[in-house]
């Protein structure tokens, strides 16, 4: 099968889906865009507090877990890069006490890091957090309920050995659309921005062509999710029987997006 016929075939398996919730349209996106908000106004807090966060980073996630009978509250930035609060003493924790209190492990079992091998941890690194810590601790505490609530999706289609997916990451707010063999004689990605517009660099144009990949972005807002993927906890804010109307759920809990900045 040509390259060009295998791509299409794949992007196309997308609109078989009947049932669902529009990735667009006024429903997923939208009904969701209150967790990117609420990480934008941390990843503000960081450009304004932390000596190596500007406007191009941004917090993949945070949490506050109990650790040697003591609760932190962490943030990550990257793969190996952390900010870390001792709540209990109101700081932001050095280099060195963070190798005395933390190992490997314990980002691997809490943050999904890969577990290398005995000389990874070395390559860890944690920022400070030279801002209020308090005004700090207590923005996570308000938004807790948001916080917690899942930030990653991934749709996959298959045919043969070749995939293409769709993931979502409200976080960031950003998406990418992908098509790949396992030979990489598909190996391209398409960058999406939170609504779903086209992000400036596209890495992809000389193989698939300016106009295609217009085309393939315009008809990405008529994709269907199934219900089956979307994780659970998220399905209140998605009521399917309300999918013209606004939620007075999800106002809810923009009332509860507290900017501290």
């Amino acid at each position: 099968m040509e390259k060009e016929e295998l791509r299409n075939r794949l992007f196309e398996r997308y609109f078989e889906e009947i049932d669902g919730i529009y990735i667009y349209a006024g429903d997923f996106v939208s009904r969701l865009s209150f967790i990117h908000d609420l990480y934008q106004n941390l990843n503000e807090l960081c450009v304004s507090n932390m000596e190596y966060f500007d406007c191009f980073d941004s917090i993949e996630k945070i949490k506050v877990i109990e650790h040697k009978s003591k609760p932190f509250l962490i943030l990550k930035k990257r793969s190996w890069n952390y900010g870390i609060i001792d709540i209990e003493e109101k700081k932001s924790i050095t280099e060195e006490e963070f190798k005395n209190i933390f190992d490997e492990d314990f980002f691997v079992e809490n943050f999904g890091e890969r577990k290398g091998n005995e000389s990874c941890f070395c390559f860890y690194h944690v920022d400070q957090y030279q801002g209020n810590i308090e005004e700090l601790v207590k923005f996570y505490f308000d938004n807790y309920s948001i916080f917690t609530l899942p930030t990653e999706l991934y749709y996959c289609h298959e045919i043969g050995e070749a995939w293409t997916y769709f993931s979502i990451n409200l976080a960031h707010g950003t998406a990418q659309l992908g098509f790949q063999t396992p030979d990489q004689f598909l190996y391209e990605q398409l960058f999406l921005q939170h609504d779903l517009t086209p992000s400036r660099m596209q890495d992809a144009v000389s193989k698939i062509g300016k106009e295609r990949i217009q085309e393939m972005f315009n008809q990405i807002k008529e994709i269907k999710l199934p219900v089956k993927i979307i994780p659970e906890i998220l399905l209140p804010y998605l009521d399917l029987s309300l999918q013209n109307k606004e939620m007075d759920l999800v106002g809810n809990q923009k009332l509860m997006v507290k900017k501290t900045i």
